[in-house]
């Protein structure tokens, strides 16, 4: 098929006269990574490991076997949890390689085009909100706001400062007292400054790390099992020998029967599994999405779950349950994490094999640092890109790395701009604010354990449950959506068990987000002489997330009741070179203009009769109204040929926000 002037000019890459013509008073052009760097089959397995392993398998499996009361309900909600997570997984999977839609030459129906953004661009997707009066825009800042505030490691950061303590002998969980907030705090914030620091010095110095400490995690948790085997075999003498009755008496006796102890604990085993969602946060960045994504995923899914299993079943075979669960019901569980008790177990210096395990419990904890730090910067560019925060183009630009600045002047300036390393610097910097924000705003909490357990069960509540549940939801009813949608037809990839994934993951995530509102009973892990907090807080603050965005709308309508900020994403895209069947983007132009609301039958002088006109707006000035400086020097200015009014909607156009159907 002939292509027409607008396809061959979209096709590859953005020619000089395409960079010339950037106005960046209002425009911005970003491109994805050259072929060669982006990231590869193992290293999305990597992400989704790094991520995985993390403090979930240490620090939560005692809670679990306390909050189930017995060793056969932990290990089935283990592998419940898993099962959830896959289907999960799945959602995202069909979510992913499906939105947004764009209609390509040569073919009458959209098709899905990869783009960085995980949720964000699901949510647009499913519900446009075309008849609001900024289309688009209220489900963005639904989601935005909360995935700007919530989604960072702010508790695992704390957890990291305390985890250090223990390890250098600062502080000693079994003293009974409390660990220094402050120094905790101080050491988290060290932290989290340290990771966002080399990712905006070098991209592929992150990728490299996060891949390094993948490998290093799998192989930790390889040990312990091989310990727990060990330690069955009876290569660790202790008196009375391995615990084997954990296995073989009252495995299924439990005296936890109140359904938020057991929902709060499958909601940790979601936890400790979250992470499959990292490599859909940067499909642009991916190497053939559709093809790597479904085998690549699913295989870094089973084996967490597998290594998850295996791990808290070495875990039993060293310590007896009675050390974890209390005799009486209304009896307090031990607040020793079950990774703690493990080495305990197997080593007579108890206080040493305690502070070594700290150690490698921190050691994990920055590996998670690195890999959400990397990935959540991108989908908060992408927020930027919509126009919706203060300063949004500045958010979202990516800028030339100082380690790509070395290698430019290395090659003494043979190397293209668009093949330098970028990253989303400021973008980082409004993540590392978010992070420390949450951490701040818990010093209130003097028990740094409990400001922890607070921050991920909020994360949880939020990220996990209700995201999961607002997702899948969406997902079915595009599923059930009669008219243009063609749902069945129009998707990119479809899960061996369809629908099943999208139905139990509805399932599983409902009955958490309900459940959590039922009071614990005392000796409940959840219970707030435990936690500190009344167990209604939680769900409570998590319940109302998608609000703060609405909030935030609400504002921008009224900041917005003179003029109106328009927003064109146009992208340049090509043929997958290792799937030719399908398209991947290569660049894109962002363009931010503000236009005057006028009354309607009222003229300003500035129509253009051989435009389609808007009822309430007319386009005046081109300049982010956050911005103070100065207007001299724009006048002279050659105007961008980037002109988006009345154009197309195909897939090289502009289009409002991620292109959801509006039937």
């Amino acid at each position: 098929m002939v292509l027409t002037a607008n396809e061959r000019a979209l096709l590859g890459n953005p020619t000089q006269e395409d960079i010339e013509d950037i106005d960046l008073d209002h425009q911005r052009l970003d491109y994805s990574p050259t072929e060669q760097s982006k990231i590869g089959k193992w290293t999305l397995v990597a992400l989704i490991l790094n991520r995985t392993i993390g403090t979930g398998i240490f620090l939560t499996p005692h809670r679990i076997l306390a909050g189930t009361g017995c060793v056969g309900g932990a290990l089935l909600l283990w592998v419940l949890g898993a099962f959830v997570s896959l289907c999960g997984l799945y959602v995202w999977l069909e979510c992913g390689l499906s939105m947004p839609q764009r209609t390509v030459r040569g073919e009458s129906e959209p098709r899905g085009v990869p783009r960085s953004g995980g949720e964000k661009n699901f949510l647009e997707f499913m519900f446009p909100n075309a008849r609001a009066r900024l289309p688009h825009i209220r489900t963005t800042c639904s989601f935005s706001i909360m995935f700007i505030l919530m989604y960072n490691l702010s508790g695992n950061a704390l957890s990291f400062g305390i985890q250090v303590m223990t390890a250098a002998g600062i502080y000693d969980p079994t003293s009974g007292d409390v660990p220094d907030k402050g120094t905790a705090a101080g050491i988290a914030i060290g932290a989290l400054t340290a990771v966002v620091l080399l990712h905006m010095f070098s991209r592929r110095g992150g990728i490299v790390l996060n891949n390094a400490f993948a490998i290093i995690k799998v192989s930790l948790l390889l040990a312990i099992i091989a310990l727990g085997i060990a330690k069955a075999a009876g290569a660790f003498p202790t008196p009375g020998g391995p615990p084997l009755d954990n296995f073989t008496r009252d495995v299924f006796t439990t005296n936890r029967t109140d359904p938020t102890s057991w929902s709060n604990s499958l909601l940790l085993c979601m936890y400790s599994f979250s992470g499959f969602e990292q490599p859909f946060y940067i499909l642009a960045e991916s190497k053939s999405p559709r093809k790597y994504f479904p085998k690549y995923t699913v295989l870094a899914l089973l084996i967490a779950a597998l290594l998850f299993l295996l791990v808290n079943v070495a875990y039993l075979f060293a310590v007896p349950k009675d050390a974890v669960i209390p005799r009486l019901s209304t009896d307090l569980p031990t607040s020793i994490d079950m990774a703690s008790l493990f080495f305990e177990h197997l080593f007579d210096d108890q206080t040493s094999a305690r502070r070594a395990m700290a150690g490698l419990i921190a050691f994990s904890i920055c590996g998670n640092l690195i890999v959400m730090t990397f990935t959540a910067a991108r989908v908060k560019q992408e927020i930027a890109k919509e126009g919706i925060l203060p300063k949004s183009l500045m958010f979202a630009t990516s800028y030339t790395t100082p380690y790509g600045l070395f290698k430019k002047w290395m090659s003494r300036n043979t190397i293209p701009n668009e093949e330098l390393e970028q990253a989303p610097t400021a973008a980082f910097v409004l993540h590392w604010f978010t992070s420390i924000l949450l951490i701040l705003v818990t010093l209130p909490i003097h028990d740094p354990r409990r400001a922890y357990s607070a921050l991920i069960s909020l994360y949880s509540y939020t990220i996990v449950s209700l995201l999961g549940f607002w997702v899948s939801i969406g997902l079915l009813m595009v599923k059930l959506r009669k008219g243009q949608w063609h749902w069945q037809e129009r998707r990119r990839y479809r899960p061996w068990i369809s629908p099943v994934h999208v139905v139990v993951y509805i399932i599983a995530s409902a009955f958490m987000l309900v459940t959590a509102f039922v009071p614990p009973t005392l000796g409940s892990p959840f219970h707030s002489s435990i936690t500190g907090i009344q167990w209604y807080i939680v769900p409570a603050i998590g319940i109302t997330a998608p609000l703060w965005g609405m909030v935030w709308y609400w504002g921008l309508l009224i900041y917005q009741r003179d003029n109106q900020l328009v927003v064109y994403r146009t992208p340049f895209w090509t043929k997958d070179p290792d799937c030719p069947s399908e398209y991947v983007q290569v660049a894109e132009i962002i363009d931010h203009t503000w236009e005057i609301r006028v009354r309607n039958g009222l003229g300003t002088g500035f129509e253009d009769s051989d435009e389609p006109k808007d009822a309430t707006t007319t386009r005046q000035r081109e300049a982010d109204p956050f911005d103070n400086s100065s207007e001299e020097g724009r006048a002279g200015r050659r105007p961008s040929r980037w002109n988006f009014r009345g154009r197309n909607n195909t897939m090289g156009d502009g289009r409002r926000l991620s292109g959801g159907f509006e039937g």
